[in-house]
């Protein structure tokens, strides 16, 4: 009797496309693996959404992407149009990470070096359903995979077999369309040779824009209008990894929401935005500045009404003085309608938020331990081997 959980396609023509990311080396911390994990994830998102020739993702592998097409192949012209945008999106991102990191741990300072590779095959592959997971199968499958290990020397180049080529009979002269001289080169696997020709994509830098330069403060004259401040029975390190810590601020600011919204990036940087609040706005972080002995940031609101500037202070090997100075936009009304209905309400948050700040942070000291999130700053930094 047939078992309906599993259910074989038959076999379709299907365009095999590979993204790989490369260039991580190993990492010896575990604070190194938490940020590769992150920064891999955001590249592989901006794979995914650099999409415009209707690819299907059949699965993420780690770093490397298999979407897949069924029907006729691709063109040449598609085919480098989305090489190009996914190379140019995903060095755009890298430039745009390094300039605005503020973490110096070896996976944050060499994510720059990343590379990117692409493989393109053709053939008949079927889609294997067994109960609500789908997977490609098939030989060229496997023929797609082991060419992901070849010998070209480039360390990024986009790859296209004899069987994708052959297949599409608009296939134009690569060495018309393409941005640099075809080469040419064959594998031999276990599965057979497999012919094919590639492009360095070397080429394609002069394509990636580089990053804008962004002013995320307020514009004009600001005014101060409140100031909090507190003694935090933690070390430096501790008390910046936990306040930078985005979604970890719901479990100390009073009346924050469950989960914090509005994230553009796990890792702490320059630009970074979030929302914390039900009722409030969402807020960038900028100007990070980090000496031996205090660490400034400050958040600015989307609209650039109201700003605070935090300091962090280190007292001694166990203490932490931490600051909170907030600024508004120089206007006579709103300024009023502060101090008259918001200061005291704000200055009871941020006394039950150092309280809780505090509690958490002397806990993890109690207990020996460290808070989850580490950002390594280039004034502390370990030496990496």
């Amino acid at each position: 009797m047939k078992n309906k959980a599993l259910e074989n396609a038959p076999p379709q023509p299907a365009l095999l496309f590979i993204p790989d990311i490369s260039g991580f080396t190993r990492f010896v911390s575990e604070v190194e693996i938490n940020h590769s994990q992150h920064i891999i994830e955001e590249l592989l998102e901006i794979l995914i959404e650099a999409n415009d020739i209707g690819l299907e993702v059949s699965e993420v592998e780690g770093d490397a992407i298999l979407f897949y097409r069924f029907g006729n192949a691709p063109t040449a012209a598609e085919l480098l149009a989305q090489v190009q945008r996914m190379f140019v999106r995903f060095h755009a991102h890298l430039k745009k990470y390094h300039t605005h990191r503020i973490c110096n741990c070896g996976a944050c300072k060499t994510a720059h070096s990343l590379t990117l590779k692409f493989v393109a095959h053709y053939g008949d592959i079927t889609m294997n359903t067994v109960k609500q997971y789908r997977k490609l199968f098939g030989r060229e499958v496997i023929v797609a995979h082991r060419l992901m290990k070849n010998s070209i020397e480039h360390h990024e180049y986009a790859l296209f077999t004899h069987n994708l080529v052959q297949a599409c009979p608009q296939w134009v002269d690569m060495d018309t369309a393409g941005w640099a001289p075809v080469q040419h080169g064959n594998e031999e696997y276990d599965s057979g040779k497999v012919a094919y020709c590639y492009l360095p994509l070397g080429p394609l830098m002069k394509h990636v824009p580089e990053p804008a330069t962004e002013d995320y403060s307020i514009p004009g004259v600001k005014v101060p209008v409140m100031q909090s401040e507190a003694v935090i029975e933690a070390p430096l390190e501790m008390v910046f990894n936990v306040v930078s810590d985005l979604p970890w601020r719901s479990k100390w600011i009073p009346g924050a929401l469950p989960e914090v919204v509005d994230m553009n990036h796990d890792l702490t940087q320059i630009g970074q935005t979030h929302r914390c609040l039900a009722n409030g706005p969402v807020i960038v972080a900028h100007d990070f500045q980090n000496s031996k002995d205090t660490i400034t940031f400050t958040e600015t609101d989307t609209k650039k009404a109201y700003c605070v500037v935090y300091t962090l202070k280190k007292m001694d090997e166990g203490r932490t003085h931490f600051s909170a100075a907030s600024f508004m936009k120089r206007h006579f009304f709103a300024q009023l309608l502060f101090r008259l209905f918001a200061k005291k309400k704000l200055l009871k948050v941020y006394a039950q938020a150092w309280e809780n700040l505090n509690n958490y942070c002397q806990g993890l000291v109690e207990q020996g331990k460290e808070h989850p999130y580490w950002v390594v700053l280039e004034s502390r930094q370990a030496v990496v081997a």
